[in-house]
């Protein structure tokens, strides 16, 4: 992108940051934490460029026409037809979206990125979008990112067009979440010009259809990434799995046995594959919120479908109230993940922005900004995999019997999904990377959540900007208060376990779903707070004040979980009060059978997701 795109860009989106008063942090990862909802903006999908309107309705087009009819050939491993459309989809360019111009991309922001993606998904076969996600992200952007002049000539211009198709391998037998932990070792020949490469990964996505591979290994005690061609003396690829779902995607076990890899195919420096792996991850996790939300949009259109042509007692079963139950949550689940995950493009994408394209360090730079962001690509994948894995369930519930008969497209989505959980780290992982991070932009002081811990002990409800006249005045107060126990929990929390809070797995799982709640709460109102009045604000208002409901009931229950950890017997009864007292003085009793009433209605409407 060059500067003067970048530069719009930069304009485009401070639409939405352009208020913040929150001690100069926009762009900054974690600000919905301490934000005030009257200080904090959002990107959504209401916000999209024309250019970015171009790149959805071509991925839609492309996917609708060109994929979505040989779905049934692509779902059983048809490496042929697979490749090919991989091809049409660089001739089309959308394989070089995140690839510099020079070498054959277009290096557009990370939200056209995500765009494709999501669009693309309209073919909705998780087998394709699988082998694409995987090279587009985690499988070239290490290179876009580390690597030389050299090497990004080479494997780029390849990469964008897909005459070449890359995989990421870092998952051994004994080392998955702890990828350091890898066994797979290397050391330089005696001659200085290869290498040697010994150990094997396993599950990797791409790996028997790939040109190249991106792998890790330990050059005596420095974990080191290296480029793998297929022509490498020693590189072995196994079997194809045998998978539960996505069983149109290549996944297979991949042998470095004395591997000699040039020495040339070091990315970045010895020792620096740490940075590397993860880094690369942070980028993959926002990308898979955006395929999972896709994912459960298409849910909803399968079910819905279905439903209206299934007939129970002389009706179709869609009339029934708690298939209506179904529908509108399935909706509001879909919404909540699109907002998290375009939120945090945006973000990402209004520090990248702000950069000189043309510096050295412009890569470090961007590699920073999205490392900062770890929190909200975290609770991307998280909010998109468990909104598919719940519309999904729904979706099998709906079909009934024909949901378990494979004619009927309930049943391989339900296969389908399940891999999203693990997908990118597992969720289980996720939720310690944002309990991690948390910590440490805590202790850090990255923000100032120690001055709002100060300030909202002493005021558990501050005034905001909003008045009490607001339509959603009792929404805001919620999410305020959510916000103050948010940071009471975190503060004890503190004080109790110190920097050895990141060890203590009891408690960061329930802290990081309090993070989670607010981060959708807090996202959600800014996304409708920015909507222009009208029916379809009218519209987002039952599916935000639901999702606040809900997000708000799961927030208490885990605070009132962590309360026992940080109290002693004898403070344990006044603390408990104390929660139940600000949380009864809200008053705050939504009539949600209405919401959701009024999401299905509008639902039914249309036919099909509709806040998009």
């Amino acid at each position: 992108m060059s500067n003067e795109a970048a530069m719009e860009t930069s304009k485009r989106l401070d639409g939405f940051m352009k208020d913040l008063d929150c001690n100069n942090l926009e762009g900054h990862g974690g600000l919905f934490l301490i934000a005030p909802l009257d200080q904090y903006r959002v990107f959504s999908t209401e916000q999209f460029s024309e250019e970015q309107k171009m790149f959805a309705q071509t991925a839609r087009e492309f996917a609708i026409n060109r994929i979505k009819p040989v779905n049934d050939e692509l779902n059983v491993l048809n490496k042929e037809l697979s490749i090919q459309l991989f091809k049409e989809t660089g001739e089309l360019g959308f394989l070089g979206i995140d690839i510099p111009e020079e070498y054959g991309g277009m290096e557009l922001d990370k939200t056209t990125a995500a765009i494709v993606v999501d669009y693309l998904s309209a073919c909705e076969c998780a087998s394709f979008m699988v082998t694409v996600s995987a090279h587009t992200g985690i499988g070239l952007l290490p290179i876009v990112w580390y690597g030389n002049k050299q090497q990004k000539e080479k494997y780029l211009t390849k990469f964008a067009t897909g005459e070449w198709m890359s995989c990421y391998a870092l998952t051994e037998p004994n080392a998955g979440s702890d990828a350091l932990a890898g066994e797979t070792t290397a050391y330089l020949n005696d001659e200085g010009t290869h290498y040697i490469l010994n150990g094997q990964k396993i599950y990797i996505t791409n790996g028997s259809w790939a040109e190249v591979c991106i792998t890790f290994a330990k050059v005596g005690s420095k974990y080191t990434s290296f480029i793998v061609d297929k022509s490498c003396d020693g590189f072995v690829v196994g079997a194809e799995e045998k998978k539960m779902g996505i069983k149109g995607s290549s996944t297979v076990t991949l042998y470095f046995e004395n591997c000699k890899v040039p020495v040339e195919n070091v990315l970045g420096q010895v020792g620096q594959g740490g940075a590397i792996a993860f880094n690369s991850l942070y980028a993959g996790r926002y990308k898979l919120g955006i395929t999972t939300a896709a994912g459960a949009k298409y849910t909803i259109k399968s079910s819905y479908d279905f439903a209206m042509e299934r007939k129970q007692f002389s009706r179709s079963i869609a009339e029934f109230d708690m298939i209506k139950n179904k529908f509108a949550q399935m909706v509001v689940r879909t919404w909540e993940a699109y907002t998290v995950s375009y939120a945090t493009t945006g973000s990402i994408d209004f520090s990248i922005a702000k950069l000189d394209k043309n510096s050295d360090d412009y890569y470090e730079k961007m590699q920073k900004i999205i490392e900062d962001h770890a929190i909200e690509s975290s609770v991307a994948k998280i909010v998109g995999s468990v909104a598919l894995a719940e519309n999904a369930d729904d979706g099998v519930q709906i079909f009934g019997g024909a949901g378990f008969i494979e004619e009927y497209p309930a049943a391989q989505i339900y296969r389908d999904e399940r891999i999203n959980r693990i997908f990118e780290g597992t969720n289980e992982i996720n939720r310690l990377i944002i309990g991690g991070n948390l910590l440490k932009k805590a202790i850090l002081e990255e923000l100032p959540i120690r001055d709002q811990i100060f300030h909202r002990m002493k005021d558990w409800m501050p005034k905001t900007d909003f008045n009490d006249n607001h339509e959603l005045s009792k929404e805001i107060s919620v999410i305020e208060l959510s916000r103050s126990m948010m940071l009471y929990v975190l503060h004890e929390l503190i004080l109790k376990y110190g920097q050895d809070l990141k060890n203590e797995q009891w408690v960061l799982e329930p802290l990081a779903d309090i993070v989670i709640c607010l981060s959708v709460m807090q996202m959600g109102f800014s996304r409708y707070h920015q909507l222009e009045n009208g029916k379809y604000k009218d519209n987002t208002a039952f599916v935000l004040q639901y999702s606040i409901y809900n997000n708000f009931n799961i927030l208490k229950s885990k605070v009132k979980e962590l309360i026992p950890v940080i109290c002693d017997d004898a403070n344990l009864d006044e603390t408990m009060k104390m929660i139940d007292d600000k949380v009864n003085s809200l008053s705050y009793y939504p009539d949600v059978i209405s919401f959701k009433k009024n999401i299905c209605e509008e639902l039914y409407k249309k036919g099909k997701y509709y806040l998009d």
